[in-house]
């Protein structure tokens, strides 16, 4: 392995990191945006500006956007549908039902359902190891949220925002591997830039639902600037350098790092909403970070 190539490999975990960070004040400010009751109106600003921020992107990126062939559309279309729309929706919906903290931690699900439908479909199967992390990241996850008692998710069962956001996670599953036949034929950039506008496109007609409340949002400065955050920075350049990391990662291995955003989400929460960080909290992200590690260690095997 040549030092270039060293350094790109650790420039993509750095940067998968960075995304996740990004991810974690999503629930935050889904939080903050609930009495809005407009989760259509607020994700299509979101990736109105992240498409706008894409195309500015691949405008002045070497790597130019080739023109689409038919049999690319419906792809990109799927791609908007799970990944932006659905993804993105369900979150804000689940979000006024359910604490932004335990809709971080359902989302660390979403590696094992990649690695699922590797060894159901694809027939793709991870080493020991990678089983192994996957299972102590998402431990570590539910450490963090429960403050040290996982089995306390069990109890009163599953309410309404927790299957949402579980909704929510298989979505973006779902985009994580329809993504995988796109990336050999386009580019990270390209494939990103073309899934949130189509997702935009599908999300034009639902934006009426909101309409009695969008005068209210769109006076509001505040709602404004977390619109702008989530949209140029948590959309366009976190989902850039994710699918950056599903090329030259794979799938099942970069959204490992999704496990991460519990514990970013625990730690922003306690700086942003005043919550106190628990021996429970540094404990669980040891886990997931030690997840991380085990499921780095090899490719998965056909």
């Amino acid at each position: 392995m040549t030092p270039m190539h060293v350094l790109a490999t650790r420039s993509i975990h750095l940067k998968l990191i960075a995304a996740t960070v990004f991810w974690a004040m999503t629930p935050i400010f889904g939080r903050m945006l609930a009495d809005y009751q407009a989760p259509y109106a607020l994700a299509f600003g979101r990736f109105a500006l992240a498409t706008a921020v894409l195309f500015l992107f691949v405008r002045a990126s070497s790597d130019v956007a080739p023109a689409l062939s038919r049999r690319d559309w419906p792809a990109f279309f799927l791609l908007g549908l799970t990944g932006i729309c659905l993804h993105n929706v369900l979150t804000l919906i689940a979000v006024e039902y359910t604490q932004a903290n335990r809709a971080n931690v359902i989302f660390a699900s979403i590696p094992l359902m990649v690695a699922l439908t590797d060894i159901v479909l694809l027939r793709r199967l991870p080493p020991g190891s990678a089983l192994l992390g996957l299972a102590i990241g998402i431990l570590g996850t539910l450490v963090v949220v429960t403050d040290g008692r996982p089995a306390s998710l069990l109890d009163g069962g599953i309410g309404p925002g927790e299957w949402l956001v579980l909704a929510s996670a298989a979505s973006w599953a779902a985009y994580s591997v329809l993504g995988r036949p796109l990336l050999a034929r386009h580019s990270p950039l390209t494939v990103t830039y073309y899934a949130s506008l189509c997702g935009t496109v599908l999300l034009v007609p639902f934006v009426v639902l909101d309409g009695d409340v969008l005068g209210v949002l769109v006076r509001d400065g505040d709602a404004w600037l977390m619109t702008a955050f989530v949209g140029c920075l948590n959309s366009a350049l976190a989902f850039l350098w994710y699918y950056q990391g599903v090329e030259r990662l794979g799938a099942m291995r970069s959204s490992a790092y999704i496990n991460l955003v519990p514990v970013f989400g625990v730690a922003l929460a306690a700086l942003v909403l005043g919550e106190r960080a628990s021996l429970a909290m540094l404990g669980g992200g040891a886990l997931v970070i030690a997840g991380l590690v085990l499921l780095n260690r090899g490719p998965a095997r056909a």
